[in-house]
């Protein structure tokens, strides 16, 4: 399969195709609920700070298991993984579609967020074994796409179905992409393993029970009707693990986590600015179409077709990250796109009506978002030795999606507080504060850029 199909070879095309399919799948699927969320908050009879569980679960579901996803790929082979975590992602999606208890769905969710842990590392993984370092600033400008367009694209299929159908159809999207990309898998995919190192288990579950236990307590800190003492439980539980796992991790020999990854310049700025911007773009997908919703009285649909015009923005940026990183660099790039995002963001907190600023401002937010993602996602991986690969995108992906999850956590937070200042339930200028919070969270990560040479990332732009 080693014949050119213009600039990839056909193993490339397949593995692209596969992992397109899978990202755009579960990119999807972590963002399609927040359209849903005004008619599932009357369907459950929940007010939307306690349906946000049903998102963060997902999220606390894919940051517990991804940090063994890499061992698991490397023990049993990236096309067995691939299969079993995208039949499990596509059940769990069926299961969150047929339920009618608020519980159940948050169970399901969590149940399809362990199912991602796997499938999202691994797709990527896979990307590291079929491109090379060279070739990666190529491979990420496709595969950089779906992870970018999910939460983007969610809005308007959410919002035509639940619109014209019901809320449940938002999870059944993903069983044809979810064929498709078990048939590739099965057919096209090779084995690809790694030597296996030995793994740590019991510092594995001390990490999973702080993540977990941190995280939703974390979700809970603000909802009065959940009991006090739970939340103390959960957060003693969390604080007990974090130290136990560091007094194990301390000592071992085969560490869950490979702290030396940190000791690599580049990976230690980008996985830290990576968090960052999560969380504040994290928290813009969950309240952005609760805004325009709510504010302006639309329906999930008109919400969803605005919405598109951040997508029209990601597909202009397409080639002009590229052209921007060589022509530029990283550092630079990421300066203009951290610049340009804060500014998108806190533009959001002057939109007064319907109209072409909104339109605008959804665009930059578009434009500036995926130009940040797609340098990220690439200059992560300028040090990192193959022998690390599978350890780096784990590291990479749990904090991603923890940082997504706090983001949540934080917009609904900052949400909830403005609301009770003002004492109104969601006021428009309760949004507008929101997004100004959101936005200044998001130019933190230039701090960590400015740590950049100008020189850093320039292997990854040797070869077009």
């Amino acid at each position: 399969m080693a014949l050119k199909f213009r600039d990839y070879t056909s193993t490339q095309v397949i593995g692209l195709v596969v992992v397109a399919s899978l990202l755009l799948m579960e990119n999807i699927d972590a963002h399609i609920l927040n359209v849903a969320i005004p008619q599932m908050v009357q369907v459950f009879n929940t007010n939307v700070f306690a349906l946000k569980l049903a998102v963060t679960s997902y999220l606390i579901g894919l940051s517990v298991f991804i940090p063994i996803s890499g061992w698991i790929s490397d023990r049993y082979g990236t096309k067995n993984i691939l299969i079993f975590s995208n039949c499990l992602f596509t059940l769990m999606s069926i299961a969150c579609g047929l339920t009618s208890s608020l519980k159940w769905l948050i169970v399901f969710r969590l149940l399809q967020g362990i199912a991602g842990a796997f499938m999202v590392p691994v797709a990527r993984l896979l990307m590291l074994k079929i491109f090379s370092k060279e070739e990666m600033v190529k491979a990420y400008t496709i595969m950089g796409m779906p992870v970018v367009l999910g939460p983007i694209l969610a809005p308007v299929i959410g919002g035509y179905l639940v619109t014209y159908f019901n809320w449940r159809f938002i999870f059944w999207v993903n069983i044809p992409l979810g064929l498709m990309a078990f048939y590739a898998t099965i057919k096209y995919i090779n084995n690809y393993r790694e030597k296996q190192q030995k793994f740590n288990l019991y510092a594995y579950i001390f990490l999973a029970l702080f993540i977990a236990c941190g995280s939703f307590w974390l979700d809970l800190f603000l909802m009065p009707e959940v009991a006090g003492a739970f939340k103390w439980k959960l957060l003693a539980i969390a604080l007990f693990s974090g130290v136990i796992y560091f007094l194990i991790e301390r000592s071992s020999r085969h560490p869950v986590i490979r702290y030396r990854l940190f000791r690599l310049r580049t990976f230690n700025i980008s996985f830290f600015s990576t968090i960052i911007v999560r969380a504040a773009l994290g928290g813009r997908a969950f309240i952005l179409a609760i805004f325009l919703e709510l504010t302006f009285h639309l329906n999930a649909l008109d919400a969803g077709v605005i919405l598109i015009f951040m997508s029209f923005g990601v597909l202009a940026s397409r080639n002009i990250v590229r052209k921007a990183l060589e022509a530029y660099g990283f550092r630079r790039t990421l300066t203009y796109a951290n610049l340009g995002s804060m500014i998108a963001l806190a533009l959001l907190g002057v939109v007064g009506h319907i109209g072409w600023f909104l339109y605008l401002v959804l665009f930059l937010n578009g434009v500036f978002a995926s130009a940040q993602f797609m340098s990220l996602n690439i200059l992560y991986y300028t040090e990192v030795e193959s022998v690390d690969y599978g350890a780096a995108v784990s590291l990479a992906a749990t904090w991603q999606q923890l940082g997504t999850s706090l983001g949540v956590i934080v917009a609904a937070g900052m949400l909830h507080l403005f609301n009770q200042i003002m004492n109104t339930a969601f006021s428009i200028e309760a949004f507008h504060f929101t997004f100004w919070g959101l936005a200044i969270i998001n130019i933190l990560s230039q701090l960590l850029i400015n740590k950049l040479s100008y020189t850093d990332g320039q292997s990854l732009l040797a070869k077009k």
